[in-house]
């Protein structure tokens, strides 16, 4: 099944150069808009102390990330699946399991949804367009994405604590 969803979500690359851009924006640039919006957010919140905690979490997140690509290295789909393209020319030796984006993205708006719900599910939102696009751009298959958001759950619930 995950290379079904694969093949299908990947089949959306290179139909149209004008939604390639915009798979590759959200796949490679979005993240760092997101990273200045979460930041921004806590500032405006005057919740500093839980802004340090939150990148103190994405820390310890790719830090697991690392931990796993050792132990279980998982090679990117299109250097293992005949067809897949490569929007954004991701090297094959980096490991596809978990998606760090999506670990990342996600933590990030786990830290948001904890305080403020109505924000929270907007910064969800991106954080899921981020791990979808991952997929279409084919350096992901859908597994490493739910790897990223399970790690993310996991770890924000470090934050939840310290947000109440």
């Amino acid at each position: 099944m995950d290379i079904q969803i694969l093949n299908f979500l990947n089949s959306l690359a290179g139909q149209n150069i004008y939604l390639d851009a915009v798979f590759i924006f959200f796949a490679v640039y979005f993240p760092v808009a997101f990273a200045i919006f979460h930041f921004i957010f806590f500032l405006k919140k005057k919740k500093v102390g839980l802004l340090a905690w939150s990148y103190l979490v994405v820390a310890l997140g790719l830090l697991t990330k690392e931990i796993i690509s050792l132990f279980y290295f998982r090679i990117r789909p299109f250097a293992d699946v005949e067809g897949i393209n490569n929007l954004i020319g991701k090297s094959a030796e980096d490991a596809s399991f978990p998606s760090g984006h999506t670990l990342v993205g996600f933590i990030l708006a786990f830290s948001i949804f904890w305080i403020n719900k109505k924000w929270g599910m907007l910064f969800l939102i991106g954080a899921l367009l981020v791990a979808i696009s991952r997929i279409i751009v084919g350096v992901h298959y859908p597994t490493d994405i739910l790897g990223g958001i399970l790690i993310a759950l996991v770890l924000s619930l470090i934050l939840r604590k310290k947000s109440k």
